[in-house]
């Protein structure tokens, strides 16, 4: 089973992503979203710099369809990834979690609905998610500003000025996006933010993720899998199968971290790494 991890910047375990699209198929499909087989362009990249959720409502198979290659195109140049829903109405798009969109590409002239009507039911949902208007209708962009779209674009549009419009929403996205790591779990994917994470602690063939609202979430994986986007991200190693958030740690001694009510096992091998890291972290204004 593949485990894909994102977030504004996030680990993808290409290795296992590759091997299972050449076991299985070319097109991986996770909680209704599709990651393309651009991937296999990209194994060399050790993970993707972004991975950015979209919705791209058109009903337009066409242009359903440009856009996804444009996507596909840009994330293979880019290395940035796409997780990526498609609509063909406002109705449905609207019917789904729409909260959990960062890019949204609307057509204005959709079949039976408006997509400006269907903007303003969104931004009552999603105020943060950017919204570009796919259009061939550019006498209506204007009206793109009282939904506090970022941009228009208006069919036909060259791939060249499509990579320019998406490199400042890149840029805008990865400002303003708080760090978050999303998950697959039994409920579907859900994204974690890391100021909410207390600790990661591997079981057997799980990682469980400690959150300071009490709640434990858990993700088939191995601890390897993720490390190394959480230790360059304010986290320390404390032992083989246990990451701690250098932000919530109490105190510690010889032998075992304080996170909350929690007293954690410090192992001897691991000791002298981890007080660097904290000294580094405190010495950083952590």
């Amino acid at each position: 089973m593949i485990c894909v991890y994102f977030g504004v910047k996030t680990v993808l375990p290409m290795k296992r992503a590759i091997q299972y699209a050449r076991a299985y198929t070319s097109v991986l499909k996770l909680h209704g979203s599709i990651i393309y087989d651009y991937l296999r362009r990209v194994k060399h990249k050790k993970h993707f710099i972004y991975m950015i959720k979209v919705a791209i409502v058109e009903d337009s198979k066409k242009w359903r369809q440009n856009l996804k290659e444009y996507l596909e195109r840009y994330g293979a140049e880019k290395n940035v990834g796409f997780l990526t829903d498609f609509f063909e109405d406002g109705s449905s798009f609207l019917n789904s979690n729409v909260e959990e969109f960062d890019l949204i590409f609307m057509d204005i002239d959709l079949a039976g609905s408006s997509g400006i009507e269907a903007s303003r039911e969104l931004r009552k949902r999603n105020e943060r998610a950017s919204l570009v208007f796919f259009t061939e209708l550019s006498q209506f962009a204007i009206q793109g500003y009282e939904v506090s779209a970022f941009d228009f674009l208006v069919k036909p549009v060259a791939y060249e000025l499509f990579a320019v419009k998406m490199n400042r929403l890149v840029r805008y996205l990865g400002e303003s996006m708080v760090k978050t790591f999303i998950v697959k779990d039994a409920n579907g994917v859900q994204r974690i933010r890391y100021d909410s994470i207390l600790y990661l602690e591997s079981q057997k063939h799980y990682v469980y993720f400690h959150l300071s609202d009490g709640n434990v979430v858990r993700m088939r994986s191995v601890l390897d899998d993720v490390q190394d986007e959480f230790l360059s991200n304010g986290f320390a190693k404390i032992n083989r199968s246990i990451i701690v958030s250098l932000s919530k740690i109490e105190g510690y001694s010889r032998d075992d971290i304080r996170i909350g009510k929690e007293s954690l096992p410090l192992s001897r091998i691991y000791r002298a790494s981890f007080v660097a890291s904290l000294n580094k972290f405190l010495g950083h204004g952590g």
